[in-house]
């Protein structure tokens, strides 16, 4: 059984992006976003408590719809993750 796909709402002048499901709402910035990423580079750094290191000012440059969730560009060049919709739902 496939996620439900949320609305999106991104409001680029607060930096952030609004996941809307019919029962429950995320909203998260774009630095969080970021920090949350779940590729395996970025989770792997998470788990072995190493900071990542990128620009405190990071903005989200492009999204791509997946089916299961979606791919977040940012403007520092990380592009690899893909936001399963019930990661991001389960992020607290």
């Amino acid at each position: 059984m496939q996620a439900v796909k949320p609305e999106l709402k991104v409001d680029v002048q607060s930096q952030a992006i609004d996941f809307i499901w019919p029962d429950y709402q995320a909203h998260f910035s774009y630095q969080r976003l970021r920090e949350i990423c779940p590729c395996a580079f970025c989770r792997s750094k998470r788990i072995k408590n190493i900071a990542l290191t990128h620009d405190q000012h990071v903005f989200v440059t492009e999204l791509n719809h997946q089916g299961y969730g979606i791919q977040i560009c940012f403007s520092d060049g990380h592009d690899k993750g893909i936001f399963p919709w019930e990661y991001l739902k389960n992020i607290p």
